[in-house]
C-alpha cells in the first residue's frame, strides 16, 4: 500500500480520463449500496467556523429523502439543522433564518418547487409558518417568501391546509460516525483546528469493531420533516437539496440571501479542504459542480489512487442534489441514478462506508490499486433505538 502527500489543498489543474466504462461502475457500486453493512459518516455538521460560532441554527447537517414506510403515496423530507445539542438542553430557534427544500423536478438541478420554514417570535411562545410547496418567485441564491400554506406549534405534529404533515422541534441526531477518530485522520475538516491543522492521515485507520465509538449518540439536533403526498413535488425524477439563508444590508428588497447549503453527505467534507466550505455554500448545485469535480479529483489524486475513482464519485454525486424517483415504489441510495428505483435517503442508510469503500476501497471493478481497507469502515452502525417506525420518523430526543 503507497502512502499518499501528507498535503490535500492543491487545486486540480490536469485532466483526467474515463478508464472503465460507467456500465461497470453501476454494476458494481449497486451491489455495493444495497448489500454494505457498516456506516463511516462525516455529514456536515458545523461546516464553518462562522456556522458553528456564530450562527448554530443555520448550520445544515443532514438531509434525507424517502418514501413514506406508512402511506405508498407519500415522500418523507427531513431537513436537521442545530447540532450537537446536550440531552436537556433547550436551544431556542432562531426566527431569523429561512429553511428551505429546494427541488428540481425537470433535470436541471434548479428549483422548481420549494418549501419554506420560518420560526416566529422568541421564547416559549414560538410557532413556525410553512409555506409552499409552491413554485419560487425567484431562484438561486437570493430567495422570496411564497404563500402560507399552514402554522404550528414547535415540537409537535400538525397538518397543514395542503395536506402536509409535520414536525418542527428537537429530535435525536440520527448521524451515527466515529467523528472523533475521523478527525484524527483529517485534522483540516474540523473547525478547532483552523488554522494551522496537524497534517492529514497520519493516521490510517478507523478504530476497529468494539473500540470504535458513535460520537454524535449523546446529542440532540433540530429537525423540519414533512410527510405530503408525492404529487406535489412532482411525478417522476427530483433533484433535492436544502438551504439556510438570513436577511442582509445587500438585498434592499428585503429577500434572503443564502448562506448554507447541502444534499449529498460528505461531498464537501471527505473530498473539500475545510477553508473552502463557505464559498461552496454561497453557490447553487449547478454553478458549485465544477468547483466541487475539482476537489474530488484532486483528492482521489492526492492518495494515489486512480483518476476513474474520482470519475466514479462525480458521475453520482454531482451536481450536489439527492435524487429520487417518485415513480418507484422504494429504493437504495444512488438507486435513482444506478438501480432504478425510488433512490433517496433514509436515515439508516450506510452512506458514507459506500462513499469510502469506493474512494479507498476497491468497490469498483478492476479498481484494486492502493486501497486503504482500514478506511474503508469506522466498525459503527445505527441504533435501532434512534429511529420510530412512523412520523416523525426521527428518535425522540435525549
Amino acid at each position: 500500500m503507497a502512502f499518499f502527500p501528507v498535503k490535500l489543498s492543491l487545486k486540480w489543474t490536469g485532466t483526467t480520463r474515463f478508464f472503465r466504462t460507467i456500465a461497470a461502475f453501476v454494476a458494481v457500486l449497486l451491489v455495493v449500496l444495497i448489500y454494505t453493512a457498516s456506516p463511516a459518516k462525516a455529514s456536515d455538521h458545523q461546516d464553518t467556523t462562522f456556522l458553528a460560532t456564530k450562527l448554530t441554527a443555520a448550520d445544515l447537517t443532514d438531509l434525507f429523502v424517502f418514501e413514506s414506510p406508512t402511506n405508498s403515496n407519500n415522500v418523507v423530507l427531513v431537513l436537521d439543522f442545530d447540532p450537537l445539542i446536550v440531552s436537556g438542553q433547550t436551544r431556542p430557534f432562531d426566527p431569523n433564518v429561512l429553511y428551505q427544500f429546494k427541488i428540481d423536478n425537470t433535470g436541471d438541478s434548479v428549483e422548481d418547487v420549494v418549501l419554506q420554514f420560518n420560526v416566529n417570535g422568541t421564547g416559549p411562545g414560538q410557532n413556525v409558518t410553512v409555506r409552499g410547496p409552491s413554485s419560487p418567485s425567484k431562484v438561486g441564491t437570493e430567495s422570496a417568501l411564497v404563500s402560507v400554506t399552514g402554522e404550528g406549534p414547535l415540537n409537535q405534529s400538525f397538518t397543514t391546509s395542503n395536506g402536509l404533515n409535520v414536525f418542527v422541534g428537537v429530535r435525536k441526531d440520527p448521524f451515527f460516525f466515529d467523528l472523533e477518530r475521523f478527525f484524527q485522520i483529517l485534522p483540516d475538516r474540523n473547525y478547532n483546528f483552523q488554522p494551522n491543522p496537524a497534517a492529514p492521515f497520519q493516521v490510517l485507520s478507523f478504530r476497529p469493531a468494539g473500540e470504535a465509538q458513535d460520537t454524535l449518540a449523546s446529542f440532540n439536533v433540530h429537525s423540519i420533516i414533512v410527510e405530503l403526498p408525492r404529487n406535489l413535488l412532482g411525478s417522476g425524477k427530483i433533484g433535492a437539496w436544502i438551504t439556510t439563508s438570513v436577511k442582509t444590508p445587500r438585498l434592499r428588497n428585503g429577500n434572503f440571501a443564502q448562506i448554507e447549503r447541502l444534499a449529498v453527505p460528505a461531498l464537501n467534507e471527505l473530498f473539500m479542504d475545510f477553508k473552502d466550505h463557505n464559498n461552496s455554500n454561497l453557490q447553487t448545485p449547478t454553478k458549485d459542480a465544477l468547483n466541487q469535480s475539482q476537489f474530488i479529483k484532486a483528492f482521489v489524486n492526492a492518495i494515489g489512487r486512480p483518476s476513474d475513482i474520482a470519475d466514479a464519485v462525480i458521475s453520482v454525486a454531482i451536481p450536489d442534489v439527492i435524487q429520487a424517483d417518485l415513480s418507484k415504489p422504494t429504493g437504495s441510495y444512488f438507486g435513482a441514478q444506478l438501480g432504478g428505483n425510488f433512490g433517496g435517503r433514509r436515515p439508516k442508510d450506510d452512506v458514507i462506508d459506500v462513499t469510502a469503500s469506493v474512494v479507498f476501497g476497491d468497490a469498483v471493478t478492476g479498481i484494486g490499486v492502493n486501497t486503504f481497507p482500514d478506511l474503508t469502515t469506522d466498525n459503527v452502525g445505527p441504533n435501532d433505538a434512534n429511529f420510530l417506525p412512523t412520523f416523525p420518523y426521527l428518535g425522540n430526543p435525549l
